[in-house]
């Protein structure tokens, strides 16, 4: 199945560069490109492809002006273009590019000169010293006093313009789309407000340097913008909004070269946080005029920031949301919803390294399948199946057991990691249980249709097995292997139709309340001592599940 994440939007209308296709999972959706847009299956991607044959990072669409280039990321089934394994190729309207199952058009769409212009911006140090600033402004939350409080039409003032700027910035700015979107309209608010020539909001990265995610002019002509990385240092350090004022003939700003050299006569830097951590910095100089910007104007620039970083925010819970969507979608194919609740909050300690411990295993199998398959239609046989496996996976889930795997026509479950509970081998006990009469109910609809009814024979075991992720660096899956499993699967092979045959560590581990007939001693193939054997017959007792 493939899946993106953020989601591909419904067929539309959209006029910029972007893919348009259908995913493997049926879909049809429309993906805009932005500057850089990586593809692959692990989620940090712009877009993400849930399928076995994409690697985690399969390969990148990048903007040059106004060409797109595709580049492989040396994935292991290679990146196709019109049916041609390539490397690296530009694109051009209409291209077919497919990565595994997924298959995308690429349009050129009204695609603009690299739109961000990260071009257009120097981020110049100051080695000697640090300039001085005119004024600071802490960023903090926009709080309004009650109107019983407010004992001067100053501190109305002020209270107004939060509003003012607030309805401003909600009214123009939509969380729809993607973050280079909201990037480009929280600028756009920023300069209907504000008397600025040049906008740039930067992001630092790991090893201190700086980079423009989008630029804004007001003349609309690109050119170059000098932005001082001792005032970008200033805000990400401090966190606090700052204002600089006539770099020319100030002689504090004798030493800030970068500001000097441009002739910038009035600037302002605020942060843009998310939960308390500065991710961007929002860049505003103006030539026009000495002095151009006042500490009003750095109260109300720093009043659109604080709005900015509330719909980052919500814009990065929405991808959170959207992202954990996708995975639990994709675990809750196997894994009941409280273990995939589990693994999404990282609630379960060393998932990814495999481990031995403690599992009941439980196989549940067709007898006679194949006569079953040689007197249906393919169809029917497909449509058994599908209720067969439903039935079975429901009654897993609702015990809290981990589907392992489908095997032809045989349902393996294990309970035990990546969440284990106390009285595993008795839920494991009790499922089989509920499988059978899940099996009945299935056969009356089957016998209403005129079908031949099922048989299915179940087997299961309790020990300690090696469990993990298992399988090749592309495909892989969490699932339990050992000699507890083999008997699991051993014992369902000599189970009759409609028996629960389990060892006698299951049922002893399970506690009081099963109805267990102890059997002779069975030789199973592959063990040289014998498996001593009990049929389960019904239950006396309530499994306690946790909520």
């Amino acid at each position: 199945m493939t899946q993106a994440s953020p989601s591909p939007a419904p067929p539309r209308s959209l006029k910029g560069p972007r893919l348009s296709g259908m995913f493997t999972d049926g879909t049809l959706g429309e993906f805009p490109l932005g500057p850089k847009t990586t593809l692959g299956r692990h989620p940090a991607n712009t877009l993400r492809l849930v399928d076995r044959e994409v690697s985690k990072e399969h390969a990148v669409i990048e903007q040059n002006g106004r060409d797109f280039i595709v580049r492989d990321l040396d994935s292991s089934n290679g990146t196709f273009v019109n049916g041609r394994r390539v490397k690296e190729m530009r694109l051009k309207d209409g291209d077919e590019i497919t990565l595994g199952g997924s298959k995308f058009t690429f349009h050129g769409g009204d695609a603009p000169s690299v739109p961000s212009a990260p071009a257009g911006v120097t981020v110049v140090a100051n080695p000697r010293s640090i300039p001085a600033f005119l004024a600071q402004m802490d960023q903090g939350p926009q709080n309004f006093r009650p109107a019983d409080e407010l004992g001067d039409m100053e501190a109305l003032r002020r209270d107004y313009e939060k509003l003012r700027i607030a309805h401003e910035f909600h009214r123009q700015v939509s969380l729809a789309g993607t973050q280079q979107e909201l990037f480009d309209q929280i600028i756009r608010v920023a300069f209907q407000l504000l008397p600025a020539d040049n906008g740039v909001i930067l992001t630092p990265g790991p090893n201190g340097e700086f980079t423009a995610v989008t630029v804004h002019h007001r003349q609309g002509k690109v050119m170059n913008v000098m932005v001082s990385d001792t005032v970008l240092r200033r805000v990400v350090e401090t966190g606090k909004a700052v204002l600089t004022a006539d770099a020319i003939i100030d002689e504090r700003f004798s030493a800030a070269e970068s500001i000097v050299a441009q002739g910038i006569r009035s600037a302002m830097a605020v942060p843009l946080t998310i939960n308390g951590t500065v991710k961007s910095v929002l860049f505003l100089d103006s030539r026009q005029r000495s002095n151009a910007f006042s500490e009003n104007d750095l109260a109300i620039l720093s009043g659109i920031a604080a709005q900015a970083g509330i719909a980052l925010e919500n814009a990065a819970l929405a991808e959170q949301i959207r992202t954990e969507a996708v995975t639990r979608a994709e675990l809750s194919r196997f894994l009941s919803k409280a273990v995939a609740d589990a693994v999404i909050k990282g609630e379960t300690e060393g998932l990814g390294q495999s481990r031995l411990a403690e599992v009941s295993c439980l196989f549940a199998d067709i007898r006679g399948f194949t006569t079953l398959a040689e007197n249906d239609s393919p169809q029917e046989v497909v449509e058994m199946l599908n209720e067969f496996f439903t039935a079975m996976a429901n009654v897993v889930f609702r015990h809290e057991g981990n589907l392992d795997k489908f095997i032809g026509d045989c349902v393996m479950a294990v309970w035990g990691p990546p969440l284990s509970h106390p009285d595993d081998p008795a839920r494991a006990l009790q499922a089989a249980l509920e499988m059978q009469d899940a099996v009945d109910d299935l056969n009356e609809r089957r016998k209403a249709k005129g079908r031949q009814p099922i048989q299915v024979g179940i087997g299961v075991n309790t020990g300690q097995a090696v469990v993990g992720y298992m399988g090749s660096l592309e495909r892989h899956e969490f699932t339990a292997i050992g000699d507890t499993v083999n008997t699991a699967s051993r014992l369902c092979g000599l189970a009759k139709g409609g028996e629960v045959l389990a060892t006698e560590t299951t049922v002893k581990k399970a506690g009081q309340g099963f109805l267990a007939e102890s059997l002779p001693v069975a030789q199973v193939k592959g063990k040289e001592k014998g498996v001593q054997t009990f049929r389960v017959t019904g239950s006396e007792r309530t499994v306690v599940r946790d909520t």
